[in-house]
């Protein structure tokens, strides 16, 4: 065998190992974060609990007042997975019809959709800081910085959660 032959088989040990533990996947498959989408808002918020016909106007561009604030949402980029999944759920919308939603509500000048950022740590320095501001991440990703909501009285790890992803 030669380097490089010794090099591969070493890495794929490592790789079978680390990954492929007896009881890793069942670790994953048990954490009741995963497979949903998190509301999150600053530390700031009074209220916890949003309804989904609010959270929905507010991603859908028109004016919202919740917790004393008007909020401000945030998006990822169109081809971003949480942001297709959002989409879907919340707007009831594919990509494409989202796409000529938000060209329509400009051209009657009727709102501008949420603004965007960049990936899930971006999305958690803009929330925690910003007043108003609300987002969402991946469950398994929020931490100590933000405040999860409930959406209709139905926490992230419930089953029925209504932004829980299939």
């Amino acid at each position: 065998m030669n380097t490089r032959s010794c090099i591969v088989a070493a890495l794929l040990s490592i790789l079978t190992l680390g990954f492929f533990t007896p009881g890793a996947h069942r670790a994953v498959a048990q954490n009741p974060w995963n497979g949903a989408l998190a509301i999150v808002v600053g530390p700031g918020f009074g209220e916890r609990d949003i309804s989904f016909a609010m959270l929905r106007r507010a991603f859908r561009g028109e004016a919202t007042e919740f917790g004393g604030s008007r909020l401000v949402p945030f998006n990822y980029a169109p081809e971003h997975p949480a942001r297709r999944a959002l989409d879907l759920s919340v707007l009831g919308m594919p990509p494409d019809q989202v796409g000529a939603y938000w060209i329509d509500r400009r051209i009657r000048g009727e709102g501008m959709p949420p603004r965007i950022v960049p990936s899930p740590l971006i999305m958690k320095a803009v929330v925690a800081r910003l007043p108003g501001a609300i987002g969402y991440l991946p469950a398994d990703q929020v931490d100590a910085n933000l405040t999860v909501l409930t959406i209709d009285g139905k926490h992230v790890r419930s089953p029925d959660y209504p932004l829980r992803l299939r």
